[in-house]
């Protein structure tokens, strides 16, 4: 049986602030939660943070020091560099 991603679980109530992508085992093709997918957390200045240019329909999400490349009308997680 499929064991569904925890960012994509029905049951998910977490809030943004509390958890951490990483923590959590995002791995590329899960989806971000709503929560993570605000302007908050949205990178406007990827060249800012040594990040390339988000191809076009995707831009970068942060959490703490972790940064995901992700769609932005579907959430699906492309790229995922997480600081170690």
């Amino acid at each position: 049986m499929h064991d569904r991603s925890r960012w994509e679980r029905d049951d998910w109530r977490g809030e943004p602030d509390r958890h951490n992508w990483s923590g959590r085992g995002a791995h590329r093709g899960d989806r971000v939660p709503l929560d993570y997918r605000s302007k908050q957390y949205v990178v406007d200045d990827w060249q800012g943070h040594g990040l390339r240019r988000p191809p076009r329909g995707y831009h970068w999400v942060q959490n703490g020091s972790d940064y995901l490349l992700v769609a932005i009308t579907t959430g699906l997680i492309l790229e995922l560099l997480l600081n170690q």
